[in-house]
């Protein structure tokens, strides 16, 4: 009867309260005894948490370089421009103005998902200071405009406080622009305006009263930021004359959409609406390429990682051959045997993917309080690499994972139902 107690978990009749094969798995993990097997366990698990910490912090950058990136557009140009129609839209200038129209703004910021909207104005400027000239585009705005207190742009400086009646004569340029043309917040310049229908250029003196930095030389060597009654005056435009509307949305990913919506319900040929992604197709494109990179990311560590688990997995039925060869003679079934290898396999790739969670999460934390990994900000756009860490983001990694190694780890573990049981018993 002991004899029988001893072998009744292999009864069928015993499965559903005994998973013997789980309970085997876990005593084989136990083991301490050094082993080569053993070796090969731990450096399976080193090589499944390094290749989930990389896809962890892997997807955190590259989802925080496309929004900070896109953060650093959408700041300064709003996701949507309604303007009339532009043959060429990267260019920003219209020539012809438009009155502002009140009514439409207020349709506009009525959308569903609609946060802002701004009029604004662009027109080309040249300016000269300290024996040095710079063209750039300027950008009118009113005085409900603002940008500061947002991370993805560093402001300095006083605001344009519109402070004269008939024109603020102050000027916001990029820190860049600033260096190259050897200024500092406070000093002065001359504008030029030029006009193909006037002889000579106008002329103004303004003052820097701030400045701004996105580090996206799209924006900071191209643009500044002035009062939008000085580009009405140099123009010689009557009235609320504007060039264009900026709206801005609550999520980015519904541009698009409503984009058309406000298209659809308000407006009328000559205007048109122009998302971001339509205004910057280069910068757009390559963040599209970004995600590529990620994926490749992911599957080369996912790769290594199953390498790595599958050697284990096999050095380790190799190392417990006459440990095959007695439960099969004690009449333990091959698949019963090889879900004891498929378990510890799992237990094993679990712990990896405890650890390479922790390590993953840790150095994105670290790099988003410290900012110790830093990049060239000329070729980035940013001084540092940025992260954004998503839970859903960081459990689907784990999820995937665990799933891959589970189906994977069957191949090797067949190995178990060729093992002859008279081979294994003689096998030391």
């Amino acid at each position: 009867m002991a004899l029988k107690g001893y072998f009744c978990p292999f009864s069928k009749h015993r499965t559903s309260s005994l998973n013997l094969p789980f309970f085997i798995a876990r005593r084989i993990a136990s083991n301490r005894k050094a082993s080569f097997s053993r070796f090969i366990t731990r450096l399976a698990t080193m090589a499944t948490t390094l290749s989930v910490a990389i896809m962890i912090v892997a997807v955190a950058v590259v989802f925080g370089f496309k929004e900070t990136i896109k953060d650093k557009m959408f700041v300064f140009w709003g996701h949507i421009q309604v303007a009339p129609y532009n043959p060429n839209p990267a260019s920003i200038i219209a020539p012809i103005p438009i009155p502002y129209d009140a009514a439409l703004a207020a349709q506009i910021k009525a959308v569903p998902g609609v946060t802002r909207v701004y009029p604004f104005a662009v027109k080309p400027v040249i300016l000269n200071a300290n024996g040095l000239m710079e063209g750039l585009k300027l950008k009118g705005v009113d005085p409900s405009y603002s940008w500061q207190g947002n991370e993805a742009i560093s402001f300095s400086g006083k605001p344009v406080n519109f402070s004269d009646s008939a024109y603020a004569q102050q000027i916001v340029l990029s820190q860049s622009t600033l260096e190259k043309m050897n200024l500092k917040t406070g000093d002065s310049l001359l504008a030029y305006f030029v006009d193909p229908e006037q002889e000579f250029p106008r002329v103004r003196k303004l003052q820097i009263c701030g400045t701004y930095h996105t580090g996206m030389e799209e924006i900071d060597r191209n643009f500044a930021l002035c009062d939008i009654q000085l580009l009405r005056r140099i123009s010689n435009w009557e009235g609320n004359a504007i060039n264009g509307y900026q709206v801005a949305v609550r999520d980015y990913t519904t541009a698009g959409r409503i984009a058309d919506d406000i298209y659809r319900r308000y407006l009328e040929p000559p205007m048109s609406r122009t998302t971001m992604q339509e205004l910057y197709p280069n910068i757009f494109n390559w963040l599209g390429l970004m995600n590529t990179n990620a994926y490749i990311i992911l599957a080369i560590m996912a790769v290594v990682a199953v390498i790595n688990m599958a050697t284990a997995l096999l050095i380790f039925i190799m190392e417990r051959t006459n440990m095959i060869g007695t439960l099969k003679a004690l009449g333990m079934a091959s698949g019963a045997m090889q879900k004891i290898f498929v378990y510890h396999a799992l237990q094993v790739a679990l712990q990896g993917i405890l650890l390479g969670t922790l390590l993953g999460v840790g150095i994105c934390l670290l790099q988003q309080y410290t900012h110790f990994i830093s990049l060239d900000e000329s070729s980035y756009y940013m001084s540092y690499a940025p992260v954004k860490l998503v839970s859903w983001h960081v459990l689907l990694i784990d999820l995937a994972a665990l799933i891959f190694f589970a189906l994977v780890m069957l191949l090797p573990s067949l190995m178990v139902r060729g093992i002859n049981i008279v081979k294994a018993l003689r096998f030391k």
